[in-house]
Order: C-alpha cells, then sequence, then structure tokens
C-alpha cells in the first residue's frame, strides 16, 4: 500500500463513521425527540399558546425574525400547538424504526426548529446541540442499516456495512468535538474554574442540584477534583477523532461515563441526552461488531417476522412519487458540495465564538451568545426563588406562584420551586428580561391565579429573593406591580 493510501485509510479510520452507529444515532435521536415532545406538552398552554406566558404579539416584538419563521405561531390556539406535537411525534416514531428516513428526518428537523424558534426563553444548551447534530445529520444516510427502508431493498445495497466517508461525517464528528473544545477555551478563562471551585460552587446551587448532587455537594475535596478531570476531559476531546479502535471506544465511553454522572447530580434539562448522541456516532465497528454478535438472534427474529409481513415497498411504493433520475443526479453532486460546506460553516462559528476572528459589525447574530460555555467562564454564585402575590376583587392577598408554596422565608429545597429545567430556565432569565417580558408573565400569573382562586385577580406583585451561595446573604429584587387585564 503507498504512502497516499495509508493516509487515506488512516484518514477514513478517524472521520468515518460505521453505519451502525449511524443507525443507533438515528434510534436514540428518534426516541429522545419523543420524550422531549411528551415532557414538553406537560406545559403546552403555558409556554405555547396565547394563554401563556409568551402570546404571539409579545414574541412578535421581542424576536420579530423568529416569530416569522415558526410554524407554530400560525396561530395561538391550544388545538393547533396539539396538533403541531402529535404530527412531529409521528415523524419522530418515523425517524426512529427508519421509514421514509431521509424525510422523516428533515421533517423532524424542520419541526424541532420551529417548535425551539417558538418560545426562546425554555431553550438549554442541549436544545442546541440536539438541533444542530441532527441538521448535519441529514446529509448522511441514516436508514441504511436497522430500518424498515434497509429491510425493503430486499439486501441488495452491498455498501450497508461499508463504513461512510466524507465531508459530513467529518462535519458531525468535527461539530461534537467543537463543544468541548469552546467549552474549554471558556473555562481556562475563567478563574473559578483555574482554580478548582468551579464545580464546588455549582453544587451549593440548589436549583440545579437533584438525586445524588445533594450528598456529593458534601464532598469538597471531591468536587474539586471532578473540576480538574472535566477540564482535563475537555482539552483532551480532540483525541476522540484521533484515536482509533478500542482506545476510542474506551475515550468515548468515559464521555458517556461523565454525561450520565451529571444526570445523576445536576439537572441540565436535555444536555446529557443531546451529547450521548454526538458520541454514538464516535463508537468504531469493533464495537458494533460485538454489539451485532451479541443481539444477532434478537435482530434475527424481528427481521423473521418482518419478512411474514407485506413489503413495505410493495405496499406504498406505487403511491410514491419517484424523483427524476436527472435530479437524483444533481442532488447527489451537490451533496458534497453542502457537507463541505456545513463543515468549514460549524469550524468558523466556533472559532467566531471564542474571539480568535472578528463577526462583521452588521452580523444579526453574535456567536459568542451561541456558544458551549456551560458554567463557563462565570458560574453561577446565587441561588433563589420566586415570590408572587396577588389581590382578589375582595381585597384579599394570595399566592399566585404557581408551582410551589413560597414566601421569603428560604424553602426547605429551593429546587422544588422550579417543577423542571424548562421553567427554571425561563424564570430565571426573567430577572434580565425585559419590561415587556414580565408583563406578559404577570398576566400568566393572573390568569392562572383567578383559576387557582376561583376569582378575578386585580394585580400581582412579583419579587425573586436571591441568595449567595458563598455568604448566605439574601437580596430581593422587586420588578414591580401589574394590573391585571378586566377580562
Amino acid at each position: 500500500m503507498g504512502d497516499g493510501s495509508r493516509v487515506r485509510a488512516a484518514l477514513a479510520e478517524r472521520v468515518g463513521i460505521d453505519a451502525r452507529a449511524l443507525a443507533a444515532f438515528r434510534i436514540y435521536v428518534g426516541l429522545l425527540l419523543c420524550a422531549d415532545l411528551l415532557l414538553r406538552a406537560r406545559d403546552l398552554s403555558a409556554f405555547y399558546t396565547d394563554a401563556g406566558v409568551l402570546p404571539r404579539d409579545v414574541h412578535a416584538e421581542l424576536y420579530p425574525t423568529l416569530s416569522r419563521i415558526s410554524l407554530h405561531t400560525l396561530s395561538g390556539a391550544l388545538w393547533w400547538q396539539a396538533l403541531l406535537f402529535t404530527v412531529a411525534f409521528g415523524f419522530a416514531l418515523l425517524l426512529t424504526v427508519g421509514y421514509r428516513t431521509r424525510l422523516s428526518a428533515v421533517a423532524s428537523w424542520l419541526l424541532l426548529a420551529s417548535l425551539q424558534a417558538r418560545n426562546y426563553y425554555i431553550l438549554n444548551g442541549g436544545d442546541t446541540v440536539l438541533l444542530v447534530v441532527l441538521f448535519v445529520a441529514l446529509f448522511l444516510p441514516l436508514g441504511r442499516r436497522w430500518s424498515l427502508d434497509a429491510r425493503a431493498s430486499d439486501g441488495t445495497d452491498t455498501t450497508a456495512n461499508t463504513p461512510i466517508v466524507g465531508f459530513g461525517t467529518a462535519a458531525l464528528l468535527t461539530q461534537v468535538v467543537l463543544i468541548y473544545a469552546t467549552n474549554a477555551v471558556f473555562k481556562f478563562r475563567s478563574d473559578a474554574w483555574m482554580a478548582g471551585r468551579a464545580v464546588p460552587q455549582i453544587f451549593q446551587v440548589e436549583r440545579f442540584v437533584v438525586l445524588l448532587g445533594p450528598y456529593i455537594s458534601e464532598f469538597t475535596t471531591l468536587l474539586v477534583a471532578i473540576n480538574w478531570l472535566w477540564v482535563a476531559m475537555l482539552v483532551a476531546s480532540p483525541l476522540l477523532i484521533l484515536t482509533r479502535r478500542w482506545l476510542r471506544a474506551t475515550l468515548v465511553a468515559s464521555y458517556m461515563g461523565a454525561h450520565l454522572a451529571m444526570r445523576l447530580t445536576m439537572d441540565l434539562g436535555l444536555f446529557t441526552e443531546a451529547m450521548l448522541t454526538g458520541l454514538l456516532v464516535f463508537l468504531p465497528p469493533v464495537v458494533w461488531d460485538h454489539v451485532e454478535g451479541t443481539v444477532g438472534p434478537f435482530i434475527n427474529g424481528i427481521g423473521g417476522w418482518l419478512d411474514s409481513r407485506p413489503r413495505i415497498d410493495a405496499a406504498v411504493q406505487p403511491s410514491i412519487a419517484v424523483l427524476p433520475a436527472g435530479l437524483r443526479r444533481s442532488a447527489a453532486r451537490a451533496l458534497p458540495v453542502a457537507t463541505a460546506l456545513v463543515l468549514v460553516v460549524g469550524l468558523l462559528w466556533q472559532v467566531a465564538a471564542v474571539g480568535a476572528v472578528a463577526t462583521p459589525e452588521k452580523s444579526p447574530v453574535e456567536p459568542e451568545e451561541h456558544s458551549w460555555k456551560l458554567f463557563a467562564p462565570n458560574p453561577p454564585a446565587n441561588d433563589g426563588w420566586y415570590v408572587t402575590t396577588g389581590e382578589t376583587a375582595a381585597g384579599e392577598t394570595v399566592d399566585v406562584y404557581p408551582h410551589a408554596d413560597t414566601s421569603f422565608g428560604r424553602p426547605d429545597h429551593i429546587a422544588d420551586t422550579y417543577p423542571n429545567a424548562r421553567w427554571r430556565k425561563y424564570l430565571i432569565g426573567l430577572q434580565h428580561g425585559s419590561d415587556r417580558r414580565i408583563a406578559a408573565f404577570a398576566h400568566y400569573l393572573c390568569r392562572t391565579g383567578a383559576e387557582t382562586h376561583g376569582e378575578r385577580l386585580t394585580e400581582v406583585e412579583i419579587t425573586f429573593v436571591h441568595e449567595s451561595v458563598h455568604t448566605g446573604e439574601r437580596t430581593r429584587t422587586d420588578f414591580g406591580t401589574y394590573r391585571c387585564p378586566s377580562s
């Protein structure tokens, strides 16, 4: 083998993705989309309708561009949101089983982007990760293995076990590494992270700490060690691409373990689950050979059952319009260019996010505001909770905070005053929100408070109590008193 062939083989082994890894990625993403929709549905009215915290007129005023591109803003009615959620859930299921995979993936991405654009204030880093990795994966053959589409091909695809290599795979792998590497840059700019204080400080912020977190928070020395271990893992993240075979598999397992440890101790929204989607595609063929050998009998059993059913292509193909051959050839020629563009843009975005290159003065988006910081450079130093009271038409003062009974006295568990990560993100961000946004929340409290107490409220008062994690000192931010609408 010549030098050129060896270089190409080494490059392919590092930026190629096993077809079974893409299949696992597809299944996991599909299930994650389903779970995300079910969890979001708990607050369907509050976050996505005109009766919630962000009516469409307020959304259009604060985010005019997002309000125009979101399908979810076509109506503020509950039925419309429920319909879009149901359609998105259906496409996510089709993506999971690999039926019309490309169509299902594109539809799932478009509906996810529309959903995220409807209420920007409840998003966290995991939402962005999921949106980005799914977009990059649209250019890859997600249905080549372990899919109904593959079953419909009668096994004639001779490339089924061939690793996929190209700009698209390089873009997907690189994007995951850039998340870690960018985060490392911001942490190196942090006095708290570089002094080993960041993780111990974060674990004193009760609103994030769940499950095993309260117990771990007592072991400061252990948390300092975790601080330095995580920084080291961020710095070492390029090894995910540079290594291969079992060494790469071991590295991937360590990163997966770190994220699962986060899930057992902290509530970071979808961040852990979203990062696992990106790590799956790094697992090398040796892992999937072992997995397939272990679960082969189960897969073969399912395959035998499917073979006894009517063939998918025979049942539906006559009703499906096939793209003209010329259009398919044009798309095939354009795909490398598109994936190369995705790779370059992804690299430039993160380079701009860390300030290595300047962004245009009239840029509509600032990359640093949408980069992978995760508690950097400044980890939170304050905890806190809301106190909201309302006055009824009869002159009685009542508690109208919809998630817990709160007062100016410290709650037993601050985390319990935030029902989930999305409410926490919305409410913490409200402290820095515009007057228009706070007024919309006040009107939401007027409506929910009236429903809770069975009579109309005339006004509500909103206060946030800050508590320093260092000194325990408490201060108050009074957002003011808001008159409730008369109807």
